[in-house]
């Protein structure tokens, strides 16, 4: 079942160490449980998985950490068939399965022990559950697992944090040289992780996020512990919500006219490092028209893995029988909402024809439904009887024709340069594409919004304005050439028809 997360941001700078939130979590959600707890502690290398673990256990009572390496297949029988660490076959999952039913069961079992100096685990020890078994290692998250596993974690970084941790390992442990070392990397986190663990990062009952300087931070949890537990959070963290400021993020594309992956990533890091809590994919900033099926997915996935707030996902314009599948990646692969635009060729539809589409794509969506109203490209626009008549969470209008405001729960205005005066007349937020490049400007004004400071909100919306103007006739072009000013290596490319 798809789990909802509430992404928490923390308050004053204040915060006590995510080891010691989900100690606390884990005590009071098994306080009656008699059975032993398994508590799975996934992520990609190089993220602080053991260290945390560790860390988890000195916290909590009666706690062993069961370390996966020791599950690994014989290091010659990895290195013939090319795989690496997170791939299925790397590793004896159904030794592991096997010996974590004897878990559950409070019974000793004979655990591999892995050996470095000969890749193989060739011996056994006994191994004795705890009251909580910490299981560290990548693939304890993995779907293999899910039924047998009671709580879970993910832990997250940027690649450049996993590259810098892997290199460090491999160089100084292992004795591998630099070139090796960064293959291994390639071929490790970023090609066979994503293949076959980042998904379950949507499983995760919390994600935690590693830093640069390796400091460990709560990114978000499932609602429901969220509100079930609220007072072990609500000292420390905020929730965020699916108002204010939403950031339409661009596509880049490299020289040879490839999405430059990259370059998406180093682009959600730089938002979320200037404040941006939240985004859409594949939206009319992203060149949505010009990019295949697959490539709106990976981005979708790229950005669940790599963004920590929230994700707006857009999964319309493209036809019917498309959109549902769109929709249901939003279901799938942990976006926060789903918004759809009318179709974008027939224009002058009726409004029966426009309500029967949205109804039948709302039926699909297991997360809020957001309508899109740009009838500038879709020809069609969307009517306060449309509004009547589909069930909603809110409205994305670019046409800024507040008259909606009435029929629809929530109304984001799709402006870069009116956004306060939407938001006093009852808006909940606004979409801003400029804010991709000076995100700073965009978050200090979403603050003032909120804290309704009338003043200091005028004189942001003017400065927005001046700042915004260029863009508005320069477009996604412009855009990207601004942001390849900000982001060293960004690629100002666009895809044709755009120049």
């Amino acid at each position: 079942m798809h789990k909802y997360k509430t992404h928490i941001t923390l308050k004053n700078g204040q915060h006590r160490a995510p080891e010691q939130v989900v100690a606390e979590l884990l005590k009071s959600m098994f306080a009656q449980t008699q059975f032993p707890i398994l508590v799975a502690v996934g992520g990609p290398g190089g993220t602080g998985k053991s260290t945390f673990s560790k860390a988890l256990a000195a916290r909590l009572p009666d706690t062993v950490v069961l370390r996966l390496d020791d599950y690994k297949t014989p290091r010659v029988f990895r290195a013939e068939n090319k795989i690496y660490g997170p791939h299925p076959k790397a590793n004896k999952l159904d030794l592991l399965k096997s010996n974590l039913i004897e878990m559950k069961a409070g019974r000793v079992f004979q655990k591999p022990v892995y050996d470095k100096s000969t890749g193989e685990a060739e011996t056994t020890e006994p191994f004795a559950p705890g009251r909580f078994t910490i299981l560290d290692g990548e693939v304890s998250t993995y779907p293999e697992f899910r039924e047998l596993v009671d709580f879970s974690l993910f832990i997250d970084s940027d690649w450049k944090t996993q590259l810098t941790t892997r290199l460090a390992r491999d160089v100084e442990e292992r004795g591998y040289d630099k070139e090796k070392a960064v293959a291994t990397f390639l071929q490790s986190n970023l090609r066979e992780f994503s293949e076959y663990g980042a998904e379950s990062k949507k499983w995760a009952d919390m994600h935690l996020y590693c830093d640069a300087d390796y400091h460990l931070s709560v990114e978000s949890v499932s609602d429901e512990l969220f509100h079930k537990y609220k007072t072990l959070f609500v000292s420390d963290y905020a929730e965020v919500v699916l108002k204010g400021l939403i950031v339409p993020v661009l596509t880049p594309f490299g020289n040879d006219g490839e999405i430059d992956q990259r370059a998406f990533i180093q682009h959600l890091e730089f938002l979320a490092h200037h404040g941006i809590h939240r985004i859409m994919v594949n939206g009319t900033t992203a060149e949505f028209y010009s990019l295949l099926p697959e490539e709106r997915k990976t981005l979708l996935k790229l950005a669940r893995r790599y963004f920590p707030g929230l994700i707006v996902l857009h999964a319309g314009g493209t036809g019917l029988a498309q959109n549902r599948i769109e929709v249901q990646w939003a279901n799938e692969f942990g976006a926060d909402a789903v918004a759809v635009l009318p179709p974008i060729y027939p224009a002058g539809l009726p409004e029966a024809g426009l309500i029967n589409y949205f109804t039948a794509l709302e039926k699909e969506a297991d997360v809020p439904f957001i309508l899109y109203n740009f009838p500038k490209h879709t020809g069609n626009a969307i009517t306060p009887a449309i509004l009547q008549a589909v069930p909603h969470f809110a409205v994305k209008d670019s046409a800024q024709n507040f008259g909606l405001m009435e029929f629809t729960p929530n109304y984001f205005v799709g402006s870069s340069t009116n956004l306060y005066s939407p938001v006093q007349q009852g808006a909940a937020g606004f979409v801003a594409a400029t804010a991709n490049v000076r995100p700073e400007l965009y978050a200090a004004m979403e603050t003032l919004a909120v804290s309704a400071k009338i003043e200091e909100a005028a004189i942001m919306q003017e400065e927005i304005k001046a700042y915004s103007a260029p863009f508005s006739t320069g477009g996604v072009p412009l855009l990207k050439q601004a942001l390849a000013r900000k982001i060293p290596g960004y690629p100002a490319n666009v895809r044709c028809p755009l120049v």
